[in-house]
């Protein structure tokens, strides 16, 4: 598992900049639009995005739907590229088995763990652990690089991470695959119900 250190200086040397490119733009709104969609005849809720980066998806969420977006991070140097805006807006900087659920959520919280499970060994144990700590009302959005000829890396941890989430129990509400056909990458993501 690589360190915080490791994070921090690949960030400062700009190793992710190529999030920024149209194809991950393209995965990001369709984590929104299942945010959107949750939120429909709802009350606004708490997005807590687990490996968030320098916060990409805030650019995505509709201030009238989400109260507050929690970014969780390793690395603190995302963490000061997460911007403020129109959404209050709290960092937090741990990895996803150090994340203890706090600050305690001003409303339904959704969790967002996009392209992260798979650097844990029990990424998908600990999704479901805060799952089961936020309580029933919480959904949870998960999303992977889809396995690809060529990559068997990618696809072996694509497959233990959609195993492991069908062997949590929650129930799949939702699911997508979104393609870059440039880019020849595709990743699919899907939404939770955490009770």
């Amino acid at each position: 598992m690589k360190s915080a250190a490791s994070w921090d200086a690949e960030f400062r040397a700009g190793k992710y900049a190529f999030l920024r490119k149209p194809s991950e733009r393209a995965r990001l709104g369709a984590i929104a639009a299942m945010i959107d969609r949750s939120t429909r005849m709802r009350r606004p809720v708490e997005i807590a995005d687990i490996g968030s980066g320098e916060g990409l998806l805030l650019d995505f969420l509709d201030p009238g739907r989400v109260e507050r977006y929690v970014a969780i991070d390793i690395s603190r140097e995302a963490l000061r590229g997460v911007p403020d805006g129109e959404i209050a807006v709290r960092r937090v900087r741990a990895g996803l088995h150090e994340w203890d659920g706090r600050p305690a959520p001003v409303a339904r919280r959704i969790l967002v763990a996009s392209e992260v499970l798979y650097y844990h060994p029990l990424g998908v144990q600990h999704l479901k652990m805060l799952g089961e700590r936020l309580g029933g009302a919480s959904e949870a959005i998960v999303s992977c690089v889809a396995g690809k000829a060529g990559k068997p890396n990618w696809t072996h941890s694509a497959n233990r991470l959609w195993r492991g989430m069908r062997g949590i129990g929650w129930r799949r509400i939702e699911a997508v695959r979104v393609r870059d056909a440039e880019a020849d990458l595709s990743w699919d993501i899907a939404r939770y119900a955490t009770a």
